[in-house]
């Protein structure tokens, strides 16, 4: 079944006895387009709102790129029931022949053609119910080849969101093998959402002005007697388009500023950005615009694979205490009952993850050491070595050392002639307490005693306990 096929009506229309003297604006969101073989002229198929008349000029734009009239198109036919007419009016099926110019180039399916006085909200409107219609009612979720190449990452993600809500509206009444195909393909949707927003120029993301990190958003719900549940963490991401448009909304938001991640010219830029967010700092996925569309991590961006490497040589990281270390440091102080229930949730999560822990101790290396020059970047350290770490005043009378998730906080603070020494959590703890990440942002950091440590220990005994029997 075509789009002819679909969107055809069944009753005979009575466009041709309408005038459009009373209608002055015209909208129209482009379905498909089809060249006519043999001659220089392209079929357009789209949603009409409003009057059209052989001979009307309408501007075209994209709106995924903004409203800016990419150029302007002048009607030499309109058909409808297969007949030549010269008004069509309110068609959600409508037919226009144009003349090919070479400015059409970017026209596509979501273009929206209109004539001079219709709002942007009309524009953007049309723009969605084309993709929706062209999309998913049409072609059921799939993009072809040809639509894989024009589709922006704006359309991507709209198209993804749209078929997403289809979707849900269904779920009730579909089938198991329709659940199982729609599921394949909003897999390969996503799939086309991380190609094109890895090939982006650039790409808006919420940063907590606590933090100094990707702001991680989360959502807790109260299951009753289960317990609370804590949504999967998402980092927040803004195409220019959408941040433009809603930029005052977006920047009201409290404690966060948005930055712009500009691609760089290996096209790595966003992708580093990505894993960093994700392997780094614990995020487990990206919502894109609207919370309605996310993509977890794996499939934005692969988990790195240290499976070959030497245990001296795998890169410490340890995204499974600093998810929580950022979501309790993004929050003010609780001050109601809810605040406090969802703080000491996070709290939680982080002590069953703390004992676990593989951290960075910075220490300044006085003998014993490999030289530098010989290019070692981990070493084992030989019995006779001698070194330093920083010793700082800690709490109730204790000192306290300060211990680091990964390398880029290590740097953060002390320099390149500072080495690191992994510790396994507990390790040091009955000498010294621990200050973790104690970076300029000391809201992304925590500080545990050796109190504190033993609590943790137990709690994660107790949940590992559960989980086995």
């Amino acid at each position: 079944m075509g789009i002819f096929d679909f969107l055809k009506k069944t009753e005979t229309t009575e466009a041709t006895n309408k005038t459009v003297e009373s209608i002055d604006k015209t909208c129209l969101g482009v379905l498909e387009l089809f060249p006519i073989k043999e001659t220089n002229e392209l079929l357009i198929i789209g949603s009409l709102e409003g009057g059209l008349k052989v001979g009307d000029c309408l501007q075209f734009c994209n709106p995924d790129q903004g409203m800016d009239a990419l150029g302007s198109v002048v009607v030499k036919k309109l058909i409808n029931q297969n007949k030549d007419v010269d008004v069509l009016t309110d068609e959600s099926l409508a037919h226009l022949v144009i003349d090919m110019e070479t400015s059409l180039v970017n026209l596509k399916k979501g273009s929206v053609l209109y004539s001079y006085g219709v709002d942007e909200e009309q524009r953007l409107s049309s723009y969605t119910d084309a993709l929706y219609n062209a999309f998913v009612i049409v072609q059921k979720g799939q993009m072809s080849n040809e639509d894989y190449q024009a589709a922006s990452l704006d359309d991507s993600i709209e198209i993804l969101r749209l078929f997403l809500w289809e979707c849900r509206q269904n779920q009730k009444t579909g089938s198991e093998e329709s659940y199982q195909a729609n599921t394949r393909k909003l897999e390969r949707l996503a799939e086309i959402v991380k190609d094109k927003l890895l090939a982006a120029d650039s790409i808006y993301a919420v940063f907590s002005e606590k933090t100094g990190e990707a702001y991680l958003f989360s959502t807790t719900y109260d299951k009753g007697e289960e317990g609370y549940l804590c949504s999967d963490p998402m980092i927040m991401l803004y195409t220019p388009r959408w941040y433009h448009q809603f930029k005052e909304t977006i920047d009201r938001r409290p404690n966060s500023v948005v930055k712009l991640i500009e691609n760089t010219a290996d096209k790595k830029g966003i992708e580093n950005f990505l894993g960093t967010a994700f392997y780094l700092n614990g995020a487990l996925g990206a919502a894109f615009n609207t919370k309605e569309v996310s993509i977890s991590a794996s499939v934005l961006v692969q988990k790195p694979d240290f499976s070959n490497l030497p245990e001296i040589q795998v890169p410490v990281m340890n995204p499974d205490i600093v998810r929580w270390m950022l979501l309790m440091g993004q929050m003010d102080k609780p001050t109601t009952d809810d605040e406090e229930v969802i703080y000491k949730l996070y709290y939680k999560f982080f002590s069953a993850a703390m004992p676990k822990a593989k951290l960075l101790i910075p220490l300044n290396a006085t003998s014993g050491f490999p030289d530098k020059s010989q290019g070692a970047n981990s070493f084992v350290l030989k019995e006779d070595a001698k070194f330093s770490i920083p010793v700082r005043e800690g709490k109730d009378g204790r000192n306290s050392v300060p211990v680091f998730t990964d390398w880029k906080r290590l740097r953060m603070v002390f320099d390149e002639k500072w080495n690191g020494m992994i510790e396994e959590a507990g390790g040091m703890i009955e000498g010294f307490d621990y200050a973790i990440n104690p970076t300029e942002y000391y809201e992304a950091g925590a500080y545990v005693s050796l109190t504190a440590f033993k609590e943790m220990q137990k709690f994660s005994e107790e949940l590992e306990g559960r989980d086995k029997d």
